[in-house]
């Protein structure tokens, strides 16, 4: 397994080699098609010039040919009319070019090989060229092995960093939001930063979470334990009511675990299934099971309807709007009232908010109530689990929408249920 900067710098010498080869392939090519290219100009000035000296023999000495090799120029009849290298005796006819002139041949000329290497001259030149050619190569790969493994030393040092913050994040602990001179691994960084501080933050959660439960439980437990052991040693006298305040623990313990049960399946859910909800018949059904302990205390629940029907989970929305009104019967005192409105927020959103003229909430515990299992001082000696606004919350979420709660004046406590 390969370490940043061994891969980068390996990748990094692949990918400059890949360029350098198609380079010099590149090269190659195009100086071959050069020097092609030059044989065959070359042939046609000389070819030019030897039609010259065809026509005006007598103007040989006016231009001297601009080439290194033998040059000769013969007539139509293969005679002799020019040579800068003796009479030409020993070169074969085979090698004689053609010289035409208005479709017909007049004259032959020979030159021999003609090339651009024939020259000591443009060897020289192109020996010069392929040097400085080699040097440049190597001088680039020397910096661009420099480069490399600056570049890979420079990326190295920020995934090592990044790499312990994983680390540090699997042991559920914080990680700072780091800047790197790269843009992208400070991104990561950033997004590292979110994630420890959402695990810890879950953590300490959970962790406050089991001692809610463990405190819940020890207290009905301890209690029960408490009343039958003194029972059992005769030192409590056996009469129905003592069953019936033993029954009412079970019953707090019994509601308990179906809070939690509820609670960590609705968690469970993505989306809630919403179908067309009528309001009268929410109201109806949300009123029917506090009737009786509404009376009892002498309160008055008053509705109003601004729209007639809602998108939602009936079921679900029910669950939520009961932990409230319940909550809000629990507190309110002999002879007030409690006003649950449903209204239009927006186009296509409505929102139902419950009033009560109980106490006020203390601004600091305004939203720890919908911590799992958090109770308010007012309300530890009241029953019930502390699940029933974590619930509620977590069903507003469900329902693409939240739930608030804020002190009204001058004294009771408004939630707003929002869809």
């Amino acid at each position: 397994m390969l370490r940043v900067h061994q891969w980068l710098r390996r990748s990094f010498l692949s990918a400059f080699a890949l360029l350098i080869l198609l380079q010099v392939s590149l090269l190659s090519l195009g100086t071959g098609l050069v020097l092609k290219r030059y044989s065959a100009n070359q042939l046609a000035y000389l070819e030019k010039l030897a039609l010259q000296i065809i026509k005006n023999p007598a103007e040989l000495s006016v231009q001297t040919p601009q080439h290194a090799g033998p040059f000769f120029v013969f007539s139509a009849d293969k005679n002799l009319l020019y040579s800068n290298r003796g009479k030409g005796r020993s070169i074969p006819e085979a090698d004689y070019r053609p010289v035409a002139y208005e479709g017909r041949v007049i004259g032959y000329f020979y030159a021999g090989e003609v090339r651009f290497l024939a020259t000591e001259s443009n060897r020289l030149f192109l020996a010069s060229l392929s040097v400085l050619l080699a040097g440049s190569l190597l001088l680039s790969l020397g910096m661009a092995l420099l480069f490399s493994l600056r570049a890979a030393r420079r990326i190295e040092e920020p995934v090592v960093e990044i790499a312990r913050d994983i680390h540090e994040i699997r042991g559920l602990r914080r990680v700072p939001r780091r800047s790197f001179a790269l843009e992208e691994l400070s991104r990561i960084s950033a997004n590292l930063n979110e994630v420890s501080e959402l695990l810890a933050g879950e953590e300490e959660y959970k962790r406050e979470w089991m001692q809610n439960i463990a405190h819940d439980l020890r207290t009905p437990i301890s209690a029960l334990r408490g009343q039958l052991e003194g029972m059992r040693d005769g030192v409590l006298a056996v009469s129905p009511e003592r069953y019936e305040k033993n029954l009412a623990e079970l019953s707090r313990l019994e509601e308990m675990s179906a809070s939690i049960t509820q609670l960590s399946r609705i968690e469970q859910l993505r989306k809630a299934t919403k179908s067309s909800v009528a309001a009268d018949q929410l109201i109806s059904e949300l009123l029917s099971p506090f009737e009786a302990a509404a009376e009892e205390k002498g309160i008055t629940i008053n509705s109003r309807r601004a729209v007639d029907r809602l998108e939602a989970d009936p079921a679900l929305l029910l669950r939520a709007l009961r932990n409230i009104l319940d909550n809000a019967i629990r507190y309110s005192q002999s002879g007030t009232s409690i006003t649950i409105s449903l209204e239009a927020s927006a186009p296509g959103r409505a929102q139902i908010s419950i009033a009560n003229n109980g106490p006020s909430i203390p601004e600091e515990q305004l939203e720890k109530i919908f911590q799992r299992f958090y109770r308010g001082e007012s309300s530890r000696t009241s029953t019930g689990t502390g699940l029933g606004l974590t619930i509620a919350r977590e069903i507003a979420r469900l329902h693409d929408g939240e739930l608030t709660v804020h002190n009204i004046n001058p004294t009771g406590v408004e939630f707003i249920f929002r869809l």
